[in-house]
């Protein structure tokens, strides 16, 4: 065994007995150093480099020279040894704080020994802890959001201080067979970087990228690798060099680079272990950073791309528009300028046949009136189509008689009755007004009275067309029924019938489709059901208009300046929102709002008489802003009037049930708007002459007077239609009842709001009495409406002070009447409240 490999000691003590110890460890393997002087301790410890101190000298001595070698910063952290076998007395030395004691020649060399691989042992597991150490300050850098120069910086670092190296760089290429790398992080210079090297200048680094395995240049003078660039490699004292590839998921992304040119230090296994370990880090952090580079480029280039695709099509859109108007002007140009002139022949040679003409004449003035009129219906022809999708998703509305309407409709098809054999008849004797598109809803009667005819017994045939006034909390209701005789329509069926692209065997498709639009533009739904004693019924309710106060307006005092009402116009368009300022200023006070959430606060605060609003609105749309106003006790009053641009947004307002009280299309008449505003304020005015009567005729209309929720009554009402809803449209339908542990007499004045803020717009609440609540939770499992009422439950509680209960289920398909689905989840009968 060398002498390197056994250990290296350094001796203390006096000349003889120095060289007698040297001599001794010489002949066992041990590379020795001598000196009791500490003026020339330094120059023995620089040559020797030792591992241990062998102290061989009186215990007074002995404790000088350990202070000696405890400062000594090559020296502190090594074992130290006192040879005894010279000493008189082995009690001296014990006040010594060192390592070992060798009492007697025969224990000198196994206590070496012992010391020595004690000390190894000990010095691995510190270089052990350190690597680990730097290797997770590394990857800890790697995951974090520094940038990956930074992350590089601190890894060259850190390998630099583990392996003891003069150089650590990251070198990063492009591709396999890349000719040149960059140098990115550098430990020699940090300033040196972004840095471009040729690959074929450095061999140890194309063997690496070539082969992409580690290279090991254990001695760079004598390796024949480096061979070529060995006159360089002189005047820098380079001695070893390391090279190991950066490779992550079988991609070459670089390379991680070690120098070492002291000539007593090397890069050993442990070193490259660690250098391939760091490697695996930073290929990683590489490939990640490259890869949200090339994610940050792609987005760029799409949002780039969509900037540039947005301004085409807004071009696009602008030049349709502009084609657009130019066709409405050609309409009208066609309206007037055709149909007047027409009118006028038609007026004319109606005359000429009352008056006394000849037989040839007579015939020229038929002739000349039965070709304009044939003229005035292709000209009527053209402005329908003209009109196009406009024409069928928008309503000119007026005040209507159903009754008679459908009256009018059975007596137009008496005769197509007749042909068939079936008997058609009317049940409408109430008149029912209602505010609705009188060519539209005619169309809807004649569609559903003519599949019924179709569709009727073949032997005594049957149709009976009926209307019904029904009363429902948010206002009354018509119920019109088209019922026939036939074999009907399966009841796994029924909610296909109007699906647009779904034919039965006798027709049934498009035109029930457009039924259903035209019915729902008015804010009615339409079903069809299958009666248990045959034959088929269409049913169709609509919304009736609501009568304006009969009394008037309370006058002001004399010589009083009368209060003119207060409006406010919701509008983000700047333009659009100063034209309806301007119009409703002649007759109102306005105030304006420039998005959903602005306009929602400002009603709240101020409580106007009226809101005029767009649907389509920044930060809260229209139509969520209409519902929150209708949900909130403070604010349901105030009618609202929408506005919108957007073709087919009719059928989204009337689906509100009443939130909105009336829709118009931009652009708009001002004449019209000022009309519809003064109808809204009356209606508005209706209202308040209601809410002045008594807390009994609140009960009769459905309503709670004190909490402004509904009552039992009105939520039996809208419970009934909920599940009717349901059971056509098979959608789930959760009904919840809170109760609280004991009677609740007088409730906060803000339950209501506690209450709806928990819950979503098309949910009911009712108040039941003595703190008995009811929540109608449509198109809600029983597992969400669970989590609904989980949050509902805390803030009831925190507000009333009382612990609550809740029961909930699905009823959807429950069979029983609706009492007693409030019985079965725990709600009082009527008379314990």
């Amino acid at each position: 065994m060398s002498s390197e490999q056994r250990g290296r000691v350094l001796v203390l003590a006096a000349k003889a007995a120095g060289d007698a110890l040297v001599e001794r460890l010489t002949a066992s393997g041990y590379q020795c150093g001598t000196t009791e002087r500490e003026s020339g301790l330094a120059e023995m410890v620089d040559q020797l480099q030792p591992e241990v101190v062998l102290l061989s000298v009186t215990a007074k001595r002995a404790a000088e020279l350990l202070e000696t070698v405890r400062k000594v910063d090559k020296l502190n952290r090594l074992p130290v040894l006192v040879d005894q076998g010279r000493a008189r007395s082995a009690e001296a030395f014990k006040r010594l704080a060192v390592d070992d004691f060798v009492r007697g020649a025969d224990e000198l060399v196994p206590r070496l020994e012992s010391a020595l691989r004690a000390w190894r042992l000990k010095e691995r597991e510190e270089r052990i802890r350190l690597r680990m150490g730097m290797l997770l300050e590394i990857t800890q850098a790697a995951t974090s959001s520094l940038e990956l120069e930074e992350i590089l910086r601190i890894a060259v670092e850190k390998v630099g201080q583990v392996t003891g190296t003069d150089r650590c760089s990251v070198v990063l290429v492009e591709g396999s067979h890349a000719r040149t790398a960059t140098v990115v992080a550098t430990q020699e210079d940090p300033s040196l970087v972004q840095l471009d090297i040729e690959v074929a200048r450095y061999p140890e680094l194309r063997r690496a990228l070539e082969t992409r395995q580690p290279v090991l240049i254990e001695e760079a003078q004598r390796d024949p690798l480096m061979a070529e660039v060995r006159t360089s490699l002189l005047p820098q004292g380079v001695k070893s060099i390391l090279v190991q590839p950066l490779i992550c998921q079988d991609d070459l992304l670089g390379a991680l680079f070690l120098r070492v040119s002291r000539g007593d230090a090397s890069i050993g296994r442990d070193e490259q272990e660690f250098a391939q370990a760091v490697a695996g880090v930073l290929a990683n952090s590489i490939r990640n950073a490259r890869l949200h580079t090339a994610v940050k480029k792609k987005r760029e280039d799409l949002e780039l791309a969509y900037v540039e695709r947005y301004r085409e099509l807004n071009d696009a859109n602008r030049r349709l528009k502009e084609l657009n108007r130019l066709k409405d002007e050609i309409i009208a140009v066609c309206s007037h300028d055709l149909r007047a002139p027409l009118q006028v022949l038609l007026g004319h040679g109606r005359l000429l046949l009352e008056g006394p003409l000849e037989t040839q004449q007579k015939q020229s003035a038929e002739a000349m009136i039965r070709q304009g009129r044939k003229i005035l219906t292709l000209v009527e022809s053209l402005l329908e189509k003209g009109k196009g999708e406009a024409a069928r998703l928008s309503i000119e509305p007026r005040v209507l008689d159903v009754a008679q309407l459908c009256r009018d409709a059975v007596g137009e098809l008496e005769i197509l009755a007749a042909e068939k054999t079936v008997a058609l008849r009317s049940e409408c004797p109430d008149s029912l007004m209602l505010i609705g598109d009188e060519v539209k809803l005619h169309e809807v009667l004649q569609n559903l009275i003519s599949n019924a005819i179709q569709h009727a017994s073949d032997t005594q045939g049957e149709v009976v067309v009926r209307t019904q006034r029904l009363s429902r909390p948010d206002g009354d209701a018509v119920r019109v029924m088209v019922s026939d005789n036939g074999v009907g329509i399966p009841p796994d069926e029924l909610h296909l019938v109007f699906d647009r692209y779904r034919h039965g065997p006798k027709g049934t498709g498009l035109g029930l489709a457009i039924c259903k639009e035209f019915v729902e533009l008015h804010g009615g739904e339409i079903w069809a059901e299958s009666p248990a004693d045959g034959g088929c019924t269409f049913v169709f309710t609509l919304p009736l208009a609501q009568e304006a106060a009969r009394n008037p307006r309370p006058q002001p005092a004399p010589g009083a300046a009368p209060e003119q009402p207060r409006v406010l116009v919701v509008e983000d368009e700047p333009e659009i929102a100063a034209v309806l300022s301007e119009v409703l200023r002649s007759k109102y006070r306005v105030e304006v709002a420039r998005d959903g959430a602005e306009g929602l606060a400002k009603a709240r605060a101020s409580r106007p008489d009226l809101v005029v609003m767009d649907v389509f609105l920044p930060k809260l749309d229209g139509l969520d802003a209409a519902m929150a106003l209708k949900s909130s006790s403070d604010t349901a009053h105030i009618p609202v009037i929408l506005l919108s641009a957007h073709q087919g947004v009719a059928d989204k307002v009337r689906a509100l049930n009443l939130g909105a009280v009336d829709y118009m299309a931009k652009p708009f008449n001002a004449v019209e708007l000022l009309n519809r505003t003064e109808r809204a304020l009356k209606l508005r005015q209706g209202e308040k002459d209601q809410q002045d009567k008594s807390a009994p005729l609140q009960k009769r209309t459905g309503s709670d007077p004190a909490t402004g929720l509904h009552d039992r009554r009105g939520l039996l009402l809208r419970l009934e239609q909920e599940v009717a809803r349901s059971r056509r449209y098979h959608r789930s339908l959760t009904l919840a009842v809170l109760r609280p542990d004991r009677n609740l007499e007088a409730l906060p004045s803000n339950m209501a709001d506690v209450m709806r803020k928990r819950v979503r717009h098309p949910d009911a609440i009712a108040h039941l009495g003595q703190g008995v609540f009811a929540v109608v939770l449509p198109e809600c499992n029983a597992d969400a409406a669970r989590t609904v009422i989980n949050r509902l439950m805390p803030d009831v509680e925190k507000v009333t002070s009382i612990e609550y209960r809740a029961a909930l289920a699905d009823v959807s398909q429950d069979s029983d009447p609706v009492e007693k689905l409030l019985e079965k989840l725990g709600a009082p009968p009527p008379e314990h409240l």
